[in-house]
């Protein structure tokens, strides 16, 4: 435990009277038509430890350090304390809790009396997120307020019996998965954390808690928050009625209106029996914020939901009306909130412990009211935004603006595979192939950092990793390109960041889980889920063995950044696992290559992890480049690789000399490509290539996402080659920057039906090492590139000419090509700090 809580006690209140904690989820109960259509619990109230305290004349500074087993807010003398939002997080917490320090000085009143409200939700500690994880526990909270004086002396009131507390509160329940139920008309929490709030409603005694087993540690990383540029109006309002007959299963809805933006924002009175589809325009994460005038007592339902049912027909998937919100996606998870009215001429909300993924809200009342005004309020870790790319494509426009958005929805306390369903945890694949994506869109040094912490709590004691981080009891474990996370998420983040103390911090963790590797006779980490989701198969083993392969070159690498000397032991685990990797390289060929060199497994994943991994001998690789260049094509140009062989697709297709076969995959526009979805109406990126059809409407509802960020990992692409901007592997965090534009100068033979040529690029990433921009364009054969090379760094520009080429121009002045260096069909050129211009033939 951290020094500052040694006086101070895990304190609960125990549970409300008459409290019903729902289990129901779907890795044990089969999704019948009764669970998928059960309501939100109406909760007995949510507890609230409230403290009253005095303190001496002339305070110079007050803190307060606090942390919960369950989610909390902070009140005191009738404000809310700080932003943050769902502290403190999702961590394993048989393992760990973190804890908040907020200066709260101009809060607290001099020699005079204080009080604090903290109420606690059932959040990833309790909830049903849980699944009992850490045991069917109370909620309890742990606090130590630090007062120092300008005398020098200090006080401190701690957490302990003393402290009081109820469960009746205006949340009544409040769940990760199934949303938050609030009733105005009891007492608010800046209410209960006044000076004067009486102490006969305080009727709930504290007790000590002794269950959490765990060490609490500072928090670390950056908070959930409501991320205010983010400000989301509904671009439409449609308020209907009832069904009428359309020849289908379920009928259509009855519309009476439909608003337009800005009228959809704002006031509309909505009658008894009428429901209001507010569509965002956006699958995002976060929660409805409204003003509202009804009379007390009334009773407000929203439902959240990714996509409109599209006919009521129950053969294209549809679970009702059509125009009414499909939820059937969202599985077990109810996703709802409801609001009881107090009754005053204006009254405002959103949710506080809970959070949901969608772009449609359905609201309805049991009485009528009036919408005053209505918004969404985007929730996710605070991570600051540092990359944007724009091209002459409005799709592959489109197509970054959705991987960005599913980044922003899924980035929250922990990377989640999606955020509206009851899952929404932290699975490893998912993780890591996306992790370079992430870090060139938005500062996730931090995220994961605290994420890694996470990954070595959650270790076994085997060294294996699990595949979802935090670990979870119904996930596999050790699995071929998920536990591995382990070892590539530190190693990119580190590249991207130039920080070692990312590697320092998770070493003997990594050579814990290599040990666990070495243990399975050079066969790698478990043959589990293989390349999920492809529309080709590839042996499992052989995805295995070639993660093994990756891990021990990173891991080889990682130690020699760490060592000092020659015989330290980083240097002896350099040479080992580099030793280890040529060894995996060899069993790699014995079981994968025939006695000419083809390749026997020939699926398009094969041929890119044994060429990205760097497991085929020299002699044999453009017999494997050639063979996945004729597969992409003969495939009518389309992939059919899954969460596996798509992390790696392009850009391994550049760097063996492909980038216009890169492009013709990236501007494909039918099943499976990335385009595909975004002409079935995605606004962020979906779990499966085709998870909604035009042609046959909704997938699968056991595992059909529609903002789940994986396949996303284009963007990587997108930034290294396309606009060309990577950090050099030596001198990493951008020290040194290797400029690698590659234009799409497809040829008209090699442009695939349809398909018009991206002529222009331009973007920017803030590096850790200061802000890149660049831009290209193409005109006539004329490429010309322009960038900005932050101060104190260098770079080196590989500028693609043409075999004709005798010449190129760097900021007016002419260069002869045979001056200088060449590395695939590109000029190698230095390049200062400072804004620079090349232009070429190409």
């Amino acid at each position: 435990m951290n020094s500052i809580f040694d006086n101070a006690k895990w304190i609960t209140l125990g549970r409300a009277p008459g409290e019903i904690r729902d289990k129901i989820n779907v890795w044990e109960h089969p999704l019948t038509e009764e669970v998928l259509k059960q309501d939100i619990m109406p909760g007995s109230g949510i507890p609230v430890f409230c403290k009253k305290f005095e303190l001496k004349e002339n305070i110079s500074r007050c803190t307060i350090y606090i942390t919960s087993l369950g989610c909390f807010n902070l009140y005191v003398n009738g404000k809310r304390i700080s932003n943050d939002e769902l502290m403190p997080g999702w961590t394993d917490y048989n393992k760990r809790v973190l804890f908040y320090e907020y200066d709260i000085t101009d809060a607290v009143v001099s020699g005079d009396a204080n009080a604090v409200a903290v109420p606690v939700s059932l959040g990833w500690w309790s909830g049903r997120i849980s699944l009992d994880m850490y045991g069917d526990h109370d909620l309890a909270v742990i606090c130590t307020i630090k007062v120092e004086y300008g005398d020098g002396n200090c006080e401190y009131i701690y957490s302990d019996t003393d402290w009081k507390g109820t469960f009746n509160g205006p949340v009544r329940y409040a769940d990760i998965w199934d949303g938050e139920v609030y009733d105005a008309n009891y007492d608010s929490y800046a209410a209960m954390s006044m000076v004067d709030y009486p102490c006969e409603k305080l009727d709930a005694a504290s007790n000590l808690f002794t269950e959490f087993k765990g060490v609490i540690s500072p928090k670390v990383g950056p908070s959930v928050s409501v991320r205010d540029f983010l400000d989301m109006k509904p671009q439409t309002a449609t308020v209907y009625n009832g069904t009428e007959d359309n020849g289908s299963d379920f009928g259509r809805v009855c519309v009476v209106r439909t608003l337009s933006t800005p009228d959809a924002a704002g006031n509309i009175v909505l009658r008894k029996g009428e429901i209001v589809n507010y569509d965002l325009g956006q699958n995002m994460v976060g929660w409805a914020n409204f003003t509202v005038r009804g009379k007390k007592g009334t009773t407000i339902t929203l439902r959240h939901a990714e996509m409109l049912n599209d006919s009521g027909l129950i053969s294209r998937g549809n679970d009702g009306p059509d125009g009414s919100v499909y939820t059937s996606n969202y599985r077990t998870a109810k996703a709802r909130v409801k609001y009881t009215l107090c009754g005053e001429e204006q009254e405002s909300y959103r949710p506080a412990f809970t959070f949901f993924g969608f772009r449609y809200i359905a609201l309805s009342a049991d009485e009528d009211i009036e919408i005053i005004s209505f918004k969404c309020d985007t929730v996710g870790s605070d991570t600051p935004e540092t990359g944007h790319i724009e091209t002459s494509s409005a799709d592959i426009n489109k197509l970054y603006n959705n991987i960005l958005w599913g980044q922003r929805g899924n980035y929250l306390s922990i990377p989640t595979d999606c955020p509206q369903r009851d899952e929404t945890l932290g699975w490893t694949g998912d993780t890591q192939v996306f992790v370079c994506t992430g870090a060139y869109n938005a500062e996730v040094k931090e995220f994961f950092r605290k994420w890694l912490q996470d990954v070595r709590d959650s270790q076994y004691d085997s060294g294996m990793y699990p595949d979802v981080i935090p670990t979870y009891r119904t996930a596999c474990n050790g699995g071929a390109a998920w536990s591995d996370a382990g070892i590539i998420v530190p190693y990119v983040v580190y590249k991207m960041y130039g920080d070692k103390s990312i590697i320092s911090e998770s070493y003997f963790s990594m050579e814990k889980y290599m040990q666990w590797l070495d243990t399975t006779n050079m066969e790698g980490p478990v043959q589990t889920y293989g390349d999920w989701l492809a529309y080709e198969p590839t042996d499992t083993r052989l995805i295995s063995i070639g993660y093994y392969a990756y891990d021990a070159l990173l891991f080889s690498k990682m130690s020699g950044v760490l060592s000092e000397c020659d015989d330290d032991i980083y240097a002896k685990n350099s040479t080992k696992y580099m030793e280890l990797y040529d060894k995996l390289r060899n069993h790699f060929c014995e079981l994968y290559l025939d006695g000419e060199g083809n390749m026997t497994q020939t699926s398009q994943t094969a041929y890119l992890l044994a060429l990205k991994f760097g497991l085929l001998p020299e002699k044999y690789q453009d017999k494997a480049k050639e063979a996945l260049a004729k597969k992409i094509i003969d495939n009518g140009y389309k992939l059919s690789t899954g969460f596996v062989g798509t992390a790696t697709l392009c850009q391994t297709l550049s760097e063996i000399g492909h980038s216009n076969l890169a492009y013709s995959l990236l501007l494909q526009t039918e099943n499976p490509s990335w385009l595909y979805s975004i002409y079935q109406g995605a606004t962020t990126v979906w779990e499966r290539w085709d998870s909604y059809t035009k042609e046959k409407g909704f997938g699968p509802i056991i595992m059909n996402s529609f903002n789940h960020y994986a396949y996303g990992v284009v963007a990587e692409w997108m930034y290294k080659y396309m606009l060309g901007i990577e950090t050099d592997e030596t001198e990493v965090g951008f020290k040194h920057i290797i400029l690698q534009p590659k234009p799409d100068t497809r040829k008209d033979e090699e442009m695939p039906a349809g398909q018009e040529r991206i002529t222009w690029v331009r973007g920017h990433y803030e590096s850790a090492s200061g802000m890149i921009q660049a831009a290209w364009s193409v005109d006539g054969g004329v490429f010309t590139y322009n960038v900005s090379v932050p101060e104190n760094t260098t770079a080196t520009l590989l500028l693609p000419v043409s075999e004709e080429a005798i010449s190129f121009t760097i900021d007016d002045k002419t260069y002869d090509v045979s001056q200088y260096a060449k590395k695939d069909n590109c000029v190698m050129i230095p390049l200062a700090a400072g804004k620079h211009e090349a232009v070429c033939n190409i």
